[in-house]
């Protein structure tokens, strides 16, 4: 019976992302429709409504309702919110910074940086990092958490939502070694305050940061970090292993903190 209950839980869960994409994949034609400069709104928001639909249907398959998820606004939504916020914030600049020090790297102002303008097309990374989380720790990171335990239930979702993000037009490596490292990060987040508001805005922060230094789709940072002369293959070789080696300290960090959230479940069960 355990055994039936797991491969039910695991196909459900992957049967969840699986429609969630197909629906989601469909439903983005309409940005076609979309003024290209909104781009990243609508892709936002219409991910939003998909996943959360997607939530509704799966859930009315099981007659459960959003709150039997945690899915639901509780006081301290908007406090776990910053919180998540702020980690991110500070993660990422640590992240950042540790590998502008290391390389030699210069940090400047854009040329043409607009704060304002800046602010109003970044607050279009909230809705895609809530759809995001929606998507692969609601649902399916409590249905397999239930019957998995945290450890494998890390390693599947992490290994999705890498995967995801290939189908997104991601490398395979770049896909598990960015989203696939940063999935135990916010697993642990949204197992740690119990929902996905603390983890939205660890996902929301950790993207501000880089779409702060770098432009991408659409989105105009305000700094730019680069090298101030042409450098050797050696230098950017070393660069490159760098940031492999930030992400795998990360790796080893979402490890650690995985154990230690189960040894202290289990200290406090048999207390």
């Amino acid at each position: 019976m355990k055994n039936q209950s797991k491969i039910k839980s695991l196909i459900l869960s992957v049967s969840f992302v699986v429609v969630f994409i197909i629906v989601f994949m469909l439903f983005s034609q309409i940005k076609n429709l979309i003024p290209e400069k909104f781009e990243r709104y609508s892709h936002g928001i219409i991910g939003t409504i998909v996943a959360l639909g997607t939530v509704w249907a799966f859930l009315k398959f099981e007659k459960k309702s959003f709150k039997s998820i945690g899915l639901k606004w509780e006081k301290n939504t908007l406090r776990k919110f910053a919180l998540g916020l702020l980690v991110g914030l500070l993660l990422g600049s640590l992240m950042i910074f540790s590998q502008v020090m290391y390389s030699g790297m210069d940090i400047s102002l854009s040329e043409n940086y607009n704060i304002p303008s800046f602010l109003l097309w970044s607050s279009a990374l909230i809705p895609l990092a809530f759809l995001e989380e929606i998507a692969f720790r609601s649902y399916p990171f409590i249905k397999l958490n239930k019957v998995f335990g945290l450890r494998i239930t890390q390693i599947i979702i992490a290994i999705l939502f890498a995967l995801y993000h290939v189908l997104n037009g991601w490398s395979l490596g770049l896909s598990f070694l960015g989203p696939g490292i940063w999935a135990l990060a916010y697993g642990l987040s949204a197992i740690f305050s119990d929902g996905i508001s603390m983890p939205t805005g660890l996902h929301y922060g950790v993207n501000f940061l880089l779409a702060l230094v770098s432009s991408q789709n659409g989105i105009e940072g305000i700094w730019t970090i680069g090298f101030p002369n042409d450098v050797s293959e050696t230098v950017l070789k070393a660069n490159e292993n760098f940031g492999i080696g930030i992400q795998l300290a990360l790796l080893v960090l979402c490890i650690i903190g995985t154990e230690l959230y189960l040894r202290k479940k289990k200290t406090t069960a048999n207390t």
